[in-house]
């Protein structure tokens, strides 16, 4: 568990050291604000990490598929609560307007994130035809329609983004979608956290493919999230994304 602690002590340095890059002493101008953006960040790896780590947390046990992708139902869940239970306690600061937890969508969206939701899908089709093959398994395809798009978008386009606008807010438009810092960031920690890790020896990891694949993502789903003004569209989108990762590969 001490690599898994370091690595996300690491990734929040990084990025810190980003958002000082990018405001430098104004970053700190609303302490407030940005200890609560490191907060959700730790509490959701954290409820993550322990779960993985403490099997009787696990309501539903872990499965690992081909020996290297671990998928758990009980630490995503665990964090999807925690967010919730933490939006009530933190409001009016932070609304679920805000964070996204609304099923209204901003005028105009349907083409432009239907074009793109399509175009996100062949790219994750022809990268899962072109991965190596394994095993079938539906209960990870039924996970990953489901669990890691409710979670990882909850947190990332959700909390994560919300606070990043709040902090520096966004001051371009791209194709009708506010874009500012929040994207970028929110989508650099994205593809940190799937590209770089500590090992047991604290020997330091860098996966240059599934950190650009994920932060390309992560930037796709923020604009879907700024697109719409809603997680509707990037939880769908998220879900079909990882099916059409996986499903070829299992054919």
């Amino acid at each position: 568990m001490r690599p898994v602690l370091f690595s996300l002590l690491l990734n929040a340095l990084l990025i810190f050291l980003l958002l000082v890059l990018i405001q430098r002493r104004q970053i700190l101008a609303k302490p407030a604000l940005l200890a609560l953006f490191f907060g959700v960040y730790f509490l959701d790896n954290l409820a993550i990490t322990l779960t993985n780590h403490i099997p009787g947390l696990q309501i539903i046990p872990n499965h690992v598929w081909e020996g290297y992708l671990v998928y758990g139902w009980s630490g995503k869940l665990y964090s999807i609560l925690l967010a919730v239970a933490l939006l009530f306690l933190v409001r009016p600061r932070l609304t679920k307007e805000e964070v996204g937890l609304t099923i209204r969508q901003n005028e105009g969206f349907l083409l432009p994130a239907s074009l793109v939701v399509l175009a996100l899908a062949a790219w994750a089709l022809v990268v899962g035809l072109n991965s190596p093959k394994g095993q079938p398994d539906i209960r990870l395809l039924i996970y990953l329609a489901v669990i890691p798009g409710l979670n990882e978008e909850l947190i990332y386009r959700g909390f994560l983004l919300a606070i990043l606008n709040k902090l520096i807010p966004p001051k371009f438009t791209l194709f009708a979608a506010p874009v500012g810092w929040g994207v970028i960031v929110t989508s650099v920690l994205f593809g940190l956290l799937h590209g770089v890790w500590l090992d047991s020896s604290l020997t330091f990891h860098l996966d240059t493919i599934a950190l650009r694949n994920s932060t390309v993502s992560g930037l796709v789903f923020a604009w879907l999230r700024e697109r719409t003004g809603s997680l509707l569209v990037p939880i769908l989108a998220h879900g079909l994304e990882d099916v059409l990762f996986f499903l070829p590969r299992m054919l």
